[in-house]
């Protein structure tokens, strides 16, 4: 019985060992939940990868966590391009560049990715990263951000 389970184990797909993982992060077994992130991240599988880039960074693993957002980012993973732009942007295990952390946020917000919408509005509100101080941009963005926080609670 173990046997198969493990085998079973084993052939799981990289979107399952993520969903577990997640579920391990959540319940505070961050030792297990690394383990199934970077398994998954290691499979290609570009969500863990920039799951494992949040956590790195967040350890400040910066290196490392450029190193997974890059992964992530170049399978056209919105979160990837989002957290190589917050890298990006501050210069955590990457040179800073504010030109291309504004140009990578925004490929995320093109995908719809929240973090990067809100991002962006705050950056318009407060006139920073190089964009200039645009009140009404701002709150069309957040206005997009919350549309989109809707529809994705509707939708579970």
């Amino acid at each position: 019985m173990a046997i198969a389970a493990l085998a079973s184990h084993a052939q799981e797909q990289p979107k399952d060992v993520t969903a577990r993982a997640e579920a391990a992060f959540r319940s505070g077994d961050l030792i297990v939940a690394m383990r199934l992130f970077r398994n998954a991240a290691e499979a290609g599988y570009a969500p863990a990868q920039a799951r494992l880039g949040d956590i790195l960074d967040a350890a400040e693993e910066n290196a490392e966590a450029v190193a997974w957002y890059r992964k992530a980012a170049e399978q056209d993973e919105p979160a990837g391009f989002y957290g190589l732009g917050h890298m990006t942007a501050i210069g955590e295990g990457i040179a800073r560049d504010t030109v291309q952390a504004l140009a990578l946020i925004r490929r995320a917000a093109e995908k719809d990715y929240i973090p990067a919408i809100e991002a962006l509005a705050r950056f318009s509100r407060s006139g920073s990263m190089g964009l200039p101080r645009d009140l009404a941009e701002a709150e069309q963005l957040e206005r997009r951000a919350k549309s989109l926080r809707e529809a994705s609670k509707g939708s579970r």
